[in-house]
């Protein structure tokens, strides 16, 4: 069994996979999700996870206008290796306001990152 928890100043939201991510279908391979089992409204998710298949995980946060720094960490019998898969931004949202003496500019955006996971020293 092997426990993934993430601490983060933001509210994440993790998503753990098996095999594979596709982001027209979340609900495919789906292994477990979670918002706020871990301390300070960060996820804590509980897998049972084998060596012989790759595990993706998911971070994102519960509030698409919400971005930052996270700090992922796996508990477990075996080392997990994490490596970054890819970088899915979902939404971006860009406004303008311009007044007669100043100009400004907000911009916003919110990425999802994805993390492919192998557990085992291999």
């Amino acid at each position: 069994m092997y426990t993934i928890v993430c601490e983060s100043g933001i509210d994440t939201y993790g998503c753990l996979y098996n095999e594979s991510f596709l982001p027209s279908s979340p609900n495919s391979k789906l292994i477990a999700t979670d918002d706020d089992s871990g301390s300070k409204k960060n996820f804590k998710l509980i897998a049972n996870l084998t060596t012989t298949e790759s595990t993706i995980l998911v971070v994102t946060t519960y509030n698409a206008e919400q971005t930052g720094a996270f700090k992922v960490t796996v508990y477990g019998p075996e080392k997990a290796i994490l490596t970054p898969y890819a970088t899915i931004p979902l939404t971006t949202t860009t406004t303008s306001t311009t007044t007669t003496s100043t100009s400004t500019t907000m911009s916003t955006s919110t990425t999802t990152s994805t993390t492919k996971s192998r557990i085992g020293g291999r």
